[in-house]
């Protein structure tokens, strides 16, 4: 069947097929991540997450076309997909060049690691890919951001458990099990495009000259993502360390969650506000947000030495990164939600670009002009600061990390005063407040039972414990919420309803 731009997006499946691959892919990637951290000596754990930063910064330029194919795609524009795999194809040849590059100065810091980085080229080219299949995609069958998690992390850690547990082949078995598992999801993504008949190579250069009318729009976007992306890599600059990127890995791996839940709302909120804005939906999805993020807040916060000690005991000294990551993660979530809400609503290129102007003062502009706005605030802090606690390993990740946070909390208004000019309320607080004493009684169940004090040492031995008491909190978080929530009372009985139709039909 063919899937045009007019195809009826299902907000709430979308993002539930989403949030369920969430779940498995936030459980798979633990286990991918504490394989890596407990088999790389911090150095190498260190350059691992330069190496994904970098990749990130570069792979930040495909925003230039992916801001811009998805919406025309929705409109009509069925020739900007095979305008987008071609730009994309052009820059992934030019990126690794610039790749090469980057990765010789950090040699030249580090005073190792040339070789190891240059590996990181495949890892590249793929990611670049992704961006650009993911973008067409997610407005046009957003669940398979989900089906497509599933993937990737089943094979990232199969992978991983092979070339680095068995095999023993350190950093260089960690890059390629990502490698690997991102060339098979890629081809799956393609496959799925390829079945609904949006894959063409048509190029247009119509097209491109009404993208390059508003590059600033996506060119503010690549600014903001390139220094959110490249973040390791600048701190490792300026402290000339790769240890401080090794603490921050640890950090940031409760961001990559909290982040991925508002990624995951995203597809179906953006895809149903080009084609017709609501702010019912904007609501829904806010919800959704709060209520798988709810559960990891009380986790990361109270469990923050255990989880640090999960990944690697040499990690416990930076436990206070991580609750100061997820109150960055959360807020930086919800500014995800509702700056997607804003851009897929705006009409100023509903019949092309006619005018710059036209878009620089729309909120498609503000939206991301203001999160880069945010950042560079940060980074005026991150760069000073790093440098007056320069040689105190752990004083530099928790200074980065409270600059991103200060960063996104000056900007809230903005975001919240935009989307209040479209109607009231637009944030679900009767939930957020019983979500919050859900979270509440988690953390005051980790504090009680002790496992706010568990240290893994031995993964097999501790690690199982912590578990056990982490399925207790969230039982204890999903009864409360039940009891108190009217909606999530409906949510449940909906996906037990949506379950049953699921069982009868397949009976049948």
């Amino acid at each position: 069947m063919k899937i045009t731009g007019k195809s009826e997006i299902r907000l709430r499946y979308s993002t539930i097929i989403n949030y369920g691959s969430l779940i498995y892919r936030t459980l798979v990637s633990i286990g991918f991540v504490v394989i890596v951290a407990r088999r790389l000596n911090i150095n190498e754990f260190g350059l691992w997450g330069i190496i994904f930063s970098l990749t990130t910064m570069l792979m930040s330029f495909s925003i230039l076309w992916n801001k811009w194919a998805p919406r025309f795609y929705v409109r009509g524009h069925y020739e900007a997909v095979g305008a987008s795999f071609i730009l994309t194809t052009i820059f992934s040849i030019l990126a690794t060049l610039v790749y090469i590059g980057l990765s010789y100065v950090e040699f030249t810091i580090l005073g190792w690691g040339f070789e190891l980085m240059l590996l990181g080229i495949p890892l590249l080219i793929f990611r670049i890919f992704e961006a650009t299949l993911m973008a067409i995609c997610n407005v046009v069958r957003p669940e398979v951001m989900g089906y497509k998690g599933f993937v990737y992390d089943s094979l990232r850690l199969v992978f991983a458990y092979l070339f680095l547990v068995v095999f023993r082949f350190g950093l260089v078995g960690a890059l390629f099990s990502v490698v690997f598992a991102l060339f098979v999801s890629d081809l799956y993504v393609f496959f799925v495009l390829w079945r609904t008949g949006v894959v063409n190579f048509r190029f247009s250069w119509g097209l491109v000259v009404q993208w390059l009318k508003g590059v600033h729009v996506p060119l503010v976007g690549f600014a903001r993502n390139f220094l959110s992306g490249g973040l390791r890599a600048i701190v490792s600059w300026v402290s000339g360390s790769e240890v401080t990127v090794a603490f921050l890995n640890v950090g940031f791996a409760a961001e990559a969650p909290l982040l991925r839940i508002s990624k995951y709302a995203s597809p179906a909120l953006y895809a149903r506000a080009l084609r017709r804005p609501r702010v019912a939906d904007l609501l829904e999805s806010l919800r959704l947000f709060l209520l798988f993020s709810g559960f990891m807040v009380a986790g990361f916060t109270v469990l923050s030495r255990a989880i640090a000690s999960l990944y690697n005991p040499a990690y416990v000294e930076a436990y206070l990164v991580i609750p100061v990551i997820t109150v960055y993660g959360v807020l930086a979530g919800i500014l995800n939600v509702y700056g997607t809400f804003i851009s897929g609503a705006s009409r100023v290129d509903a019949e092309g670009i006619r005018s710059w102007r036209e878009v620089l003062f729309s909120p498609l502009f503000k939206v991301p002009f203001m999160r880069l706005i945010g950042l560079v605030f940060s980074y005026g802090l991150i760069v000073p600061l790093v440098l007056l606690v320069r040689g105190d390993h752990v004083l530099e990740a928790l200074v980065s990390a409270l600059a991103l946070a200060l960063g996104v909390t000056i900007i809230f208004p903005y975001f919240y005063k935009e989307v209040s000019k479209m109607s009231s309320p637009v944030f679900p607080w009767r939930e957020f407040v019983q979500i919050s004493v859900a979270s509440l009684a988690s953390g005051v169940y980790y504090v009680l039972s002790g496992a706010w004090g568990i240290t893994v040492v031995s993964f097999w031995r501790d690690a199982p414990l912590l578990g056990f008491h982490i399925v207790v909190a969230a039982l204890i978080y999903f009864g409360v919420l039940y009891a108190l929530s009217r909606w999530f009372r409906g949510l449940v009985r909906a996906g037990l309803k949506k379950v049953e139709t699921v069982m009868h039909r397949t009976s049948l």
